[in-house]
């Protein structure tokens, strides 16, 4: 059972990197962070369509079975979303991780210079 899921999961990270690809390849103006943009509003899009069906067609109606044993198709949506989740670590990696790093890196060069100037009494206002 586990390594089914396991399965479904690493399909899912398949399918969401295939579309990342081809969104790249459709949209070579943009950049590649606007395709990893595409596939986050898609998943989005998919996901409420899916959790809508579940919990108002397909049941077990939420609000009176609460706790009740997941259906396949619940199953199915986690699956698909633990892919994207994965997929989306990946993209905050990959382009989040280098912005907040050069961040951290101006704001600690404006500290120690701030510190220095501090230390030998010569701050400036502007």
């Amino acid at each position: 059972m586990a390594l089914a899921l396991c399965l479904q999961v690493l399909c899912s990270l398949c399918g969401w990197l295939s579309l990342y690809i081809s969104f790249c390849h459709l949209n070579k103006h943009r950049s590649y962070e606007w395709s990893c943009r595409l596939v986050t509003f898609t998943h989005g899009v998919l996901s409420i369509g899916l959790s809508a069906y579940i919990g108002f067609i397909d049941g077990p109606w939420p609000f009176t079975h609460p706790g009740s044993p997941n259906t396949p198709l619940q199953v199915h949506v986690l699956c698909l979303t633990l892919g994207y989740f994965i997929f989306d670590l990946g993209c905050i990696w990959r382009f989040a991780w280098r912005k907040s790093i050069k961040k951290y890196h101006a704001w600690r060069s404006r500290r120690s210079e701030e510190r220095q100037l501090k230390h030998n009494g010569l701050l400036k206002t502007h």
